[in-house]
């Protein structure tokens, strides 16, 4: 007897679901402009629980004061992450790689219901429309999404998600040079969604920025689903160089006060908050644009802008950021579905928005 479309659906939820529930581990592996960010998490009957976690700037390694952008190349970044797993006591053969936004594309688009088999042929077609490089220099892929964002139920919202072949088999390499028997990657943003919409439960359009170091990118998220990102060339690196430049201050001292004071400032430094908020404003600038772009594109109004990223922890960024924007701001907190060991509570949830993506990334399989 044949098996009927939906019963196939069923049996794989039924699978997917048994898989969630065996118990293993797994790790997130982030790697920034700035720092190595890695999380390991087990997930047994109806917990997840984290097992490790930790961060490593990668200046060190490149003769670079603290606070520095690091350009390492593949045998350094490997050297550099086997340091970082053997200190932060990282066990798992499972990983997931972050490729990062500056070398991905990814985008949803609404066409007319068709065939699994006409929808295998016409990806790559709709894909060059978008595609800022040619398709044969790139990874493609797609899925059929749940979510009809028109009224017309003839159509079908497709997300499409090109990643460069370097790039791509650059991780490939770094996956298998640290020993992982079970690995895979996504596109940072998604991991970061991910986090988001398990966090907020709503189907309400979000706004997610997250700040790195040289990078930021912003990522439109509707009813679960990524309408959109964008990959923004400015980071909190810049505050540190301004400061640096403007305060006559070496960038080591330079990032310290930023981490310390951020856009609070400090009373015996007067321009320092100053300084940090004119730095500042090309990223908050890119910010409302892609924000008012959004919504002109897609007809919504984004009432929430949710941060994360190791610039989220600059003080007082959550309210200046929110009075330029004019629309609420929040801190996300990536460990919102992991139970966390008590003595690790408070250190971690003050330095939390730093780990979205590695934690969206260990968390894949899990929720």
């Amino acid at each position: 007897m044949a098996i009927s479309k939906k019963e196939k659906v069923e049996e794989k939820k039924k699978e997917q679901k048994d898989k969630r529930n065996v118990v293993e581990s797994c790790v997130g592996v982030d790697i920034g402009t700035y720092a190595i960010k890695v999380m390991q998490i087990r997930k047994d009957s109806n917990q997840i629980h984290l097992e490790t976690y930790g961060e490593l700037e990668m200046a060190a390694y490149d003769a670079l004061p603290p606070g520095s952008l690091a350009n390492l190349g593949e045998e350094k970044t490997v050297t550099a992450i086997r340091d970082l797993f053997t200190a932060a006591k990282i066990t798992s053969s499972k990983g997931v790689f972050a490729i990062p936004m500056q070398d991905c594309f990814i985008t949803s688009i609404t066409i007319p219901k068709v065939s699994d088999a006409e929808l295998n042929s016409l990806i790559p077609i709709e894909a060059r429309k978008y595609l800022p490089i040619p398709i044969s220099e790139v990874q493609l892929n797609y899925w059929r999404t749940e979510v009809n964002f028109r009224t017309e139920d003839k159509e079908d919202t497709i997300v499409i998600a090109a990643v460069k072949n370097d790039t791509f088999n650059l991780y490939n390499r770094y996956a298998k040079k640290l020993g992982f028997k079970d690995f895979s990657f996504e596109i940072e943003s998604l991991s970061q969604a991910r986090i988001v919409a398990d966090y907020f439960k709503d189907e309400k359009p979000m706004l997610c920025i997250d700040i790195g170091g040289k990078y930021s990118f912003a990522t439109l998220l509707h009813k679960n689903i990524v309408r959109d990102t964008n990959l923004i060339r400015k980071g909190s690196y810049d505050n540190t160089s301004q400061i640096s430049k403007v305060l006559g201050l070496s960038m080591d001292v330079a990032e310290g006060a930023k981490r310390v004071f951020g856009y609070l400032g400090d009373a015996s430094s007067p321009h320092l908050a100053e300084v940090m908020g004119l730095a500042s404003f090309p990223l908050f600038d890119e910010i409302k644009y892609l924000l008012l772009n959004y919504e002109r594109k897609y007809n919504i109004i984004i009432e929430r802008v949710v941060l994360s990223g190791g610039g989220a922890l600059q003080k007082g960024i959550k309210d200046i950021l929110s009075e330029f924007l004019k629309k609420e701001v929040i801190l996300l907190d990536p460990f919102s579905s992991i139970v966390l060991p008590e003595n690790l509570k408070e250190v971690l949830l003050e330095n939390d928005d730093k780990y979205a993506v590695a934690s969206g990334l260990a968390l894949r399989d899990y929720i």
